[in-house]
C-alpha cells in the first residue's frame, strides 16, 4: 500500500533517461532537503553512456534496487528526455509489485509509469521533477497541487480549473474512469508493447512539447487507428508547448487545427489547454487512479492513491 510522503520520509532521486543539469539538480536536492526529506542519490545522477544517464542495465538495476529497498519511501526523477523504453524488459515487476512506491516524473517517465501500472497496478504521479521544476524555482501553483496530493490523507482530491479564461471546453459532460496518459509521443511509442495499459473506460490525458503539428497528427492517427479513442470516457488535452512548424508549406496549420480534426466532435467530454504538461505551471496528474471530470462544475476529482 502506498503511503503519503510526509517530511522525514526517504526519497530516492534517479535519472532514468537523460543526465540532469548538475546545478539544477543541486538546487532541487536542496529544495527537498529543506522540506525535511531524506535523500538517496542514484548512480544515474552522475553516470553517462552515450546520451543516457548510464547504461540501460545501470538504470534498470537502480530502479529494481530502490523499489526493493525498504528504506526508500518514494522515487522522484531528476528529469526526462529519452531512454526508459529501452530497458522495460529489464525491470523486475514482481519486486515492484511486492514493494509499492510512488514514482514521480513526466515526459519520458510516462513510459515507466504506464508500464508499472500495466504490470503491477501501482499508481504514479505525473508531476514535477528534481532538476527541472524543483531546481528552477518551483511555481506556487505547481508546488501546491503536487504536495497537496502526495501528502493527502483524504479519500480524494478535487481541482477546480478555470474554464472561462484558461481551459477550453470542446465537448461538455460528466465522465468517470481511470486516469491514464502522459506525454503523447511516449504513449504512441508504447502501443504494441506488453507495457501499454488498456485504456477502455478510462479518462485519457495527453500533452507534448516541441513536436510540429504534422507529428502530433501522426501520433494521434496512430492512436485512433489502434482504437484508443473509441474506448475512453473523456479526454483531457494539456499543454502542447512549442508545437509549431516553421516550414512555409505547413506553417498555416497550427496545433489547434490538428486537435480539432480529431476531437471537436468527440462523443465524450473533451477539455483543452488543461494546466498539465511540460510547462513550469502544472497540475500533477495521478496515473492509474479513478477520477471524475465535470465540465459543468469545471472540476477534476481524483482518487487518492494513498488512502487506505
Amino acid at each position: 500500500m502506498l503511503r503519503p510522503l510526509k517530511p522525514g520520509a526517504t526519497i530516492a532521486v534517479i535519472a532514468p533517461a537523460f543526465p540532469p543539469d548538475a546545478e539544477k539538480l543541486a538546487q532541487g536536492l536542496r529544495y527537498l532537503k529543506d522540506l525535511g526529506y531524506r535523500i538517496v542519490e542514484g548512480q544515474s545522477l552522475t553516470a553517462k553512456e552515450k546520451y543516457f544517464a548510464g547504461s540501460d542495465a545501470l538504470r534498470a538495476d537502480e530502479l529494481n534496487r530502490f523499489f526493493a529497498d525498504p528504506q526508500i519511501d518514494a522515487l522522484i526523477c531528476a528529469r526526462g528526455g529519452w531512454g526508459t523504453l529501452r530497458f522495460l524488459d529489464k525491470l523486475n515487476f514482481e519486486i515492484i509489485l511486492k514493494n509499492p512506491k510512488i514514482l514521480v516524473g513526466y515526459s519520458d517517465i510516462t513510459t515507466l509509469q504506464l508500464a508499472i501500472w500495466q504490470k503491477a497496478q501501482i499508481p504514479s504521479l505525473s508531476g514535477p521533477m528534481v532538476a527541472v521544476e524543483m531546481g528552477s524555482g518551483i511555481l506556487p501553483f505547481t508546488e501546491q497541487h503536487f504536495w497537496a496530493q502526495i501528502q493527502n490523507e483524504a479519500a480524494s482530491y478535487s481541482f477546480r480549473f478555470d474554464c472561462q479564461k484558461e481551459v477550453e471546453v470542446w465537448r461538455e459532460g460528466r465522465a468517470q474512469g481511470r486516469l491514464i496518459g502522459g506525454c503523447l509521443s511516449m504513449v504512441a511509442h508504447q502501443l504494441g508493447t506488453p507495457y501499454m495499459p488498456d485504456v477502455a473506460g478510462s479518462i485519457l490525458f495527453l500533452e507534448d512539447v516541441g513536436e510540429e503539428p504534422y507529428k502530433i497528427d501522426r501520433y494521434l492517427a496512430q492512436l485512433r487507428q489502434a482504437g484508443l479513442f473509441d474506448k475512453i470516457t473523456a479526454l483531457i488535452l494539456g499543454q502542447f508547448i512549442d508545437c509549431t512548424d516553421t516550414n512555409p508549406s505547413r506553417a498555416s496549420v497550427g496545433i489547434k487545427d490538428v486537435l480539432q480534426d480529431y476531437f471537436a466532435e468527440a462523443p465524450y467530454p473533451v477539455i483543452v489547454n488543461f494546466p498539465y504538461g511540460h510547462g513550469m505551471r502544472k497540475f500533477s496528474m495521478p496515473i492509474g487512479v479513478q477520477a471524475e471530470l465535470s465540465t459543468e462544475n469545471c472540476t477534476l476529482t481524483v482518487e487518492n492513491p494513498f488512502f487506505s
